[in-house]
């Protein structure tokens, strides 16, 4: 018996095929003009910090700057919780269409060492561009420690070791407390945590902890009112709320020179023209002069970056801070 198809079925399956390369052609033109009409409706920005903050007011400013460029509404979204990872996830599981977009700052780069069993991958989320940075001051009220040599070499004596205050096991103040007792030798410095910056403050203010690494836009009250000494800016270059302080580059510790940053990512496969169109937008709104001026009163550059770099950004935090955390043995969950 002829097993050779019919002519009927043969035109069946090309008719099939047709019909099926067709569709594929209609769907690919459809996300095409979608991605062409990006943003159609509001977008969504979640902050996973609570509303106030320094970092969500660098989010509303930069986003209705942006909101005015793109012609859409764009709603923030505040989820603070577990270090910023409860915000993080729900955008890491968020649909991947532009329409939710998430604000991250160092935290984000530091949780993959500090937590064991986060909710989402590294690999759950693309960057889109890095916003701002914002150079931190290291200040003390104890007497006799008014330069950075004052601390170091009151830090090295064994009788008397030096105490530092952070806003958490793992943060950035803390990560630099360590970082600077390592490379200039002030062994025994012992780190007190505290559950917020406004606790670490009034214990610091006190005399009760020795030093501490914070933003200049917090510090700037009591470092006016005598109340705190500003011993160096951890910025390239001195900061221009604080002129007459050193930086710790010129103080010749370039590896102490860091920065608090905040950037913004959105879900793994989000199709690159979006992310393109948000990267290019974004890298527009920050070189505006009012926001530029605006963010310069609490001490914060904007930056602008591509995707490419800010994910290299992100990799190079994610390790050196990393390492330091798991030297010392760093773990929240």
């Amino acid at each position: 018996m002829d097993s050779t198809p019919s002519r009927a079925a043969r035109q069946r399956r090309a008719l099939a095929s047709l019909l099926a390369a067709l569709a594929l052609g209609l769907n690919a033109l459809t996300t095409a003009q979608a991605q062409d009409n990006y943003p159609s409706r509001p977008i969504r920005v979640v902050v996973p910090y609570p509303a106030g903050g320094n970092t969500d007011i660098i989010a509303r400013d930069v986003m209705k700057d942006l909101s005015v460029r793109l012609g859409q509404p764009i709603v923030i979204d505040n989820k603070p919780g577990a270090n910023s990872i409860l915000g993080t996830e729900v955008v890491a599981k968020a649909a991947p269409d532009g329409y939710t977009l998430l604000v991250v700052i160092g935290a984000y780069a530091n949780n993959e060492a500090l937590y064991r069993n986060l909710p989402y991958k590294a690999s759950d989320l693309a960057p889109v561009s890095q916003l701002t940075r914002t150079s931190l001051v290291l200040v003390s009220a104890r007497p006799g420690l008014r330069t950075l040599d004052d601390l170091v070499k009151s830090g090295r004596d064994p009788a008397a070791p030096q105490s530092f205050a952070s806003s958490g096991v793992g943060s950035a103040a803390h990560l630099l407390g360590e970082r600077l007792a390592r490379s200039t030798g002030m062994k025994g410095a012992m780190h007190v945590p505290y559950k917020g910056t406004a606790d670490a403050t009034a214990d610091l203010v006190s005399g009760r902890v020795g030093f501490m690494f914070d933003a200049i836009s917090a510090m700037g009250a009591q470092i006016r009112q005598g109340k705190l000494a500003a011993l160096a800016v951890t910025g390239q270059a001195r900061s221009p709320q604080l002129p007459d302080v050193p930086s710790m580059s010129e103080l010749g510790h370039p590896e102490l020179v860091s920065y608090a940053w905040a950037g913004v990512m959105a879900p793994a496969r989000t199709p690159a023209p979006v992310v393109q169109k948000l990267s290019a937008e974004l890298a527009q709104v920050l070189q505006g002069a009012e926001l530029r001026a605006k963010l310069q009163s609490i001490s914060t550059e904007t930056v602008g970056s591509t995707p490419a770099e800010f994910g290299r950004f992100i990799a190079q935090e994610a390790k050196v801070n990393g390492d330091l955390i798991r030297q010392l043995n760093l773990t929240l969950d």
